[in-house]
């Protein structure tokens, strides 16, 4: 079938691309992207090449994830040489690398950044009828602009999907507090009797993995990491990123003795031996190290980065500064070294030695290697995503069939254990928790070894971590960040 638009777009924003293809084609205009609409077993570039080929415009989902990604910019270069318009969906304050500059310095662009999503993909919805129909493009109290000129500079930060959707606008004004990043000690901002009730761990279900919190990370689980580790627990307090201006707080189990640690925007919690380690992203970017008091801040590592996580005591990270190649340092900073020569690590993930990612050059299906990559492995057939590991069991979306699957990492033997795509999944004691793929990626549960989908919340929630059976999320809706138990009870802003 042919299409009209074609959507370019970094795989941590298929929520965004999925609202915006789900908009255009209601309204008539078909719509190619990736996985969806490539045939199974066909070559995944030769197919993405032939569609960018035949379309008549290209919906650039332009943030600091697309930015830096090659693949984008890949399909990018293909629509300027076939002649295709581009329409750039502008959703970060980053300006273009210098890369993507080559190709946008002339397109007009839909800056969607300091409106409601659903209207500014209803300007685009618009828009692109207009450019379909050779009609007068249509001006929304001028929403499209051209970026100005500007000064070289250094590759952008790889920054967090949160900022990347919205924008940091909606986190200052009101919630505004003194103090700068690099400060030491903490302030105390409330205190007394908690709200808090203890979560139990569900009992029932029977299932392959026995142990979830066994998650092959430390400090965190592999799965909080991986959806940008917005919260952490010792057993005692929560540690976890506010509204506040992204700082981090603590808080005991039961919600008393809630405590401002720093005042930078912090995300990729981990909580060892004391310290609390996080990525602090704008002015002073880099891995930052705290006690848990809030007191001794140090920057350990100054850069851009992208997935870290701590393994085997040691911290790695995919270096925003050298093509998302693998990195990793000791937790005081020292010995950084580059792991190996591969990139685009899709989904990566740890376990035993090895890393597993989707390959995105190999049509997105499962690798592992070591980390050097060398004895590189692929491991399926279909394509997959949301790749995540727990208890020697990596689970994935596989995109034949759009089902969740089990595989055991040392026999390779395969479980299919949903009859959904479940995407922003985290796996603990408390269950298997994300956005169904089948009901417009609102947030629910299922007990570990059943088939039943519980829903939590009826919401899109975002960067989901899981501690002490209560979810630290953020919510599209109102942009805020907030915490509900998993059966979706004391849902309350942070």
């Amino acid at each position: 079938m042919e299409r009209d638009v074609f959507i370019s777009y970094s795989h941590k924003d298929k929520a965004v691309a999925d609202a915006i293809c789900a908009k255009l084609e209601k309204h008539g205009i078909r719509c190619w992207y990736a996985p969806r609409d490539i045939v199974p077993g066909a070559d995944w570039a030769a197919s993405i090449v032939e569609a960018i080929k035949s379309v008549k415009v290209m919906i650039l989902i332009f943030t600091d994830y697309s930015n830096s990604s090659q693949q984008v910019l890949r399909e990018v270069n293909t629509a300027v040489a076939n002649g295709v318009v581009i329409v750039p969906f502008k959703l970060t304050e980053t300006l273009p690398s210098e890369g993507m500059e080559y190709y946008l310095s002339t397109v007009h662009w839909l800056d969607a950044m300091n409106r409601p999503l659903e209207r500014s993909i209803a300007q685009l919805d618009a828009l692109v009828s207009s450019l379909l129909a050779g009609s007068e493009i249509p001006i929304d109290n001028e929403p499209i602009v051209t970026p100005p000129p500007r000064p070289r500079w250094l590759i952008p930060a790889i920054a967090l999907a949160i900022a990347a959707l919205v924008g940091l606008g909606a986190f200052l004004g009101p919630r505004l507090m003194g103090g700068g990043a690099g400060e030491s000690g903490s302030e105390a901002v409330s205190s007394g009797g908690g709200t808090l009730e203890t979560i139990a761990i569900p009992t029932s279900g029977n299932a392959q993995v026995s142990n979830p919190e066994n998650s092959g990370t430390q400090g965190n689980l592999q799965c909080n990491y991986q959806n940008g580790g917005y919260a952490a627990s010792d057993g005692e307090w929560f540690y976890y990123r506010s509204n506040d201006r992204m700082s981090i707080y603590k808080m005991r189990l039961d919600g008393s003795e809630k405590t401002k640690l720093n005042d930078q925007q912090s995300s990729y919690i981990g909580v060892i031996d004391g310290y609390v380690y996080y990525y602090a992203s704008g002015g002073n970017s880099g891995v930052w190290r705290m006690k848990t008091d809030g007191s001794q801040q140090t920057c350990i590592y100054s850069g851009t980065l992208e997935d870290m996580c701590i393994v085997d005591g040691r911290i790695y990270f995919k270096n925003s500064l050298d093509g998302l190649k693998l990195y990793s340092m000791e937790l005081d900073g020292t010995d950084v070294h580059r792991e190996g020569d591969l990139d685009h690590l899709y989904y990566l993930a740890f376990w035993d030695g090895k890393m597993y990612w989707s390959n995105q050059d190999d049509g997105g299906t499962l690798y592992r290697a070591n980390y050097d990559g060398s004895e590189a492995t692929r491991l399926t057939d279909n394509a997959v995503d949301t790749v995540r590991i727990t208890d020697g069991w990596v689970f994935y979306n596989d995109l034949g069939d759009y089902h969740s699957y089990l595989m055991n990492a040392e026999t390779l033997e395969t479980y299919e254990v949903l009859f959904d795509g479940i995407y922003g999944t985290t796996i603990s004691s408390w269950g298997i928790i994300g956005g169904s793929s089948s009901n417009d990626l609102k947030l629910y549960r299922n007990d570990l070894g059943s088939r039943a989908m519980n829903p939590i919340l009826d919401i899109k929630a975002e960067n989901v971590s899981v501690a002490e059976g209560y979810l630290f999320y953020y919510n599209e809706d109102d942009r805020q960040v907030y915490m509900v138990d998993v059966y979706g009870e004391n849902n309350q802003v942070l």
